[in-house]
């Protein structure tokens, strides 16, 4: 019995002790929320990594271009898994992740940086493949998410 007391005695604290809007002063308007650019869609961009992902969209899509496309053996994988992750390099460098923005491309970057790692590493053709579909998948999504006039994305 005395549990219960005890319970029920918390269960109304916690209830009286929530949030108060209502006690605030009337006319009062309700406080902005701040926003950082960084969460503003679409994120900015600047030439050099347009350019930079142009040039790594097109890298990927050559090899998942319709019917032309021969499909890749694992060396092949393993052959554009190394350019992607050189093309990530020169993205990288010079660029400042310290700000949320910066966070934000570095995620993505190491998004594709590993699904070109599981191009590398995976022991049979169909993860390599997965691996590939990582990258285009991150590649369309920085297509949504960034400021990228005329950005078409992959189809895989």
């Amino acid at each position: 019995m005395r549990s219960i007391v005890h319970f029920a005695a918390l269960a109304l604290a916690a209830a009286l002790a929530g949030p108060a809007p209502a006690l605030a002063a009337e006319g009062s308007a309700p406080q902005p929320k701040l926003r950082a650019p960084a969460d503003e869609l679409p994120r900015p961009t600047d030439e050099a990594l347009r350019n930079a992902m142009n040039t790594l969209r097109e890298t990927i899509a050559i090899r998942l271009a319709g019917e032309t496309a021969q499909p890749m053996g694992e060396a092949d994988y393993v052959a554009l898994a190394t350019e992607i992750e050189r093309q990530l390099a020169l993205i990288a460098a010079g660029r400042d992740f310290h700000s949320r923005a910066g966070r934000h491309l570095q995620w993505l970057l190491g998004d594709i940086g590993d699904g070109a790692g599981l191009m590398r590493a995976a022991p049979r053709v169909p993860g390599k493949r997965l691996g590939l579909m990582r990258a285009v998948e991150t590649l369309n999504f920085y297509g949504r998410e960034y400021d990228h006039p005329g950005w078409q994305p992959i189809k895989p």
